[in-house]
């Protein structure tokens, strides 16, 4: 297993465990999603759905695949951005669970943007 696929790996499990918090903190009244939990629920379905189609073209370091490892990465990222800076609150995703995600996310986000964009170039 190349080592961007490991790091893609990591980077899409703390994503999704992030995910399955975010149900438990109802993130969509965080960000106020209409719909509530249903909508929330649907808008994932083609997360998730890219997120596995992003590991098979990873796997092959396919261009699609790079280029899903780059937004992949960044999605990594976006959990710090959202909870720790933009939408700060400090009843939710404070945890010590919540934050060995959120920056270990950061970590392992940055770490498949630099592996992903070395390979592009």
């Amino acid at each position: 297993m190349k080592l961007l696929t490991i790091f893609y790996m990591l980077n899409a499990t703390l994503l999704l465990l992030h995910e399955i918090e975010s149900a438990y903190e109802k993130e969509w009244e965080i960000l106020k999603i209409p719909g509530k939990i249903t909508v929330f629920l649907i808008l994932h379905v083609p997360i998730i759905l890219l997120i596995f189609y992003g590991l098979l073209e990873i796997e092959k370091q396919s261009a699609q695949g790079l280029r899903l490892g780059i937004i992949m990465g960044a999605a990594g990222i976006i959990p710090f951005l959202v909870h720790k800076i933009f939408v700060k609150r400090k009843d939710h995703f404070n945890l010590l669970i919540s934050n060995i995600l959120i920056y270990s996310n950061i970590v392992t986000g940055i770490v498949t943007i630099i592996l992903s964009a070395r390979l592009i170039a």
